[in-house]
């Protein structure tokens, strides 16, 4: 029996085959899948899809639990990793600097975030008060690398904390690459918004369904093809959350993860362009070729704007 939409329960329509990376691993971790068929599912309702089964999530944290410091960039660049877009929509929505990063990995992009903020000058229209930064995040390797930056750890996930208590409410509650690992993505942002202070934002980057490259090439895109990868968010799913956690959508743009090369950028066009084609083409009716397009991974496609980067705004007025 197929799974209902773990978003909305609305019964899902099967959208094809899902193929993953070989070995199929996780934050840099071996996971054992076995022989699992997995099929990527549309939800006709909130437009969310998400692959069945659903890889147990014990699994996944497991593998996060288990991933070396070395996975993460010590040092990422903030300009190929868009922390300077990140940083400007979080000054510009937030009500207050009590700042949450959900998955927060080694704390780069908060570290960025307090130093932005410190070397601004007075005459800047930005408040120079610091941001006071929390994180969750369940790689030990990490946190530890998080807190020697100055970002206070809270624990691994949401369930160690306690929307009951005043110092578990955030202004800003930030979900970078994380909402396309949640098996179930709708009591992640049920707790979201519980953890948020009146008025707060929940600001998050995901893929985006609705881009053309993965309209093109459907459940095969690369980002479908990460195991850790299990849902999958378009502009309808974003509206649909907002109407059901009464939450106000404030903002919303599709930005690709990184900067590259323009070189890089025409490059990748061309070559998922071609691979596009020849999978929707069924190559051609050569044998071997579509044999090849239906068990092998596409390339890459980094650069292009194939994600969301959206806010939510809290309607609560008062705790």
């Amino acid at each position: 029996m197929t799974t209902p939409c773990p978003l909305c329960q609305a019964q899902p329509e099967p959208v094809g085959p899902v193929v993953h990376n070989s070995p199929p691993t996780v934050a840099g971790v071996p996971i054992d899948l076995g022989d699992t068929v997995f099929t990527m599912q549309r939800c006709p309702r909130c437009a969310l899809q998400f692959k069945d089964p659903a890889i147990p999530m014990d699994a996944l944290v497991e593998c996060y639990t288990k991933a070396s410091s070395d996975h993460w960039e010590h040092d990422p660049s903030p300009r190929k990793r868009r922390f300077d877009v990140l940083a400007a929509c979080i000054t510009e929505h937030a009500s207050g600097r009590r700042i949450l990063d959900v998955g927060c990995a080694n704390g780069a992009l908060l570290a960025y975030l307090q130093e932005t903020n410190s070397s601004k000058t007075p005459t800047d229209t930005a408040t120079d008060t610091p941001w006071e930064c929390f994180g969750l995040e369940p790689g030990a390797a990490a946190a530890e690398t998080a807190t020697e930056r100055g970002v206070t750890i809270l624990g691994a996930l949401f369930d160690d904390l306690d929307p009951a208590n005043p110092e578990h409410r955030f202004d800003v509650i930030i979900a970078i690459d994380v909402l396309e690992h949640l098996v179930d993505p709708r009591a992640f942002m049920e707790q979201a918004a519980s953890h948020l202070s009146p008025g707060g934002i929940f600001i998050a980057l995901t893929g985006d369904t609705g881009a053309w490259g993965w309209r093109l090439q459907q459940q095969r895109y690369w980002y479908c093809n990460l195991p850790e990868h299990v849902v999958f968010y378009a502009r309808p799913t974003i509206d649909h959350l907002a109407k059901t956690l009464d939450l106000d959508l404030v903002s919303y743009e599709r930005i690709s993860h990184m900067r590259a090369k323009p070189s890089r950028v025409v490059r990748d066009l061309i070559r998922n362009t071609i691979w596009g084609l020849c999978y929707r083409a069924k190559g051609f009716g050569i044998g071997p070729f579509k044999r090849s397009l239906n068990t092998k991974v596409p390339p890459g496609w980094l650069p292009n704007k194939d994600h969301m980067l959206f806010v939510l705004r809290s309607n609560r007025t008062k705790i």
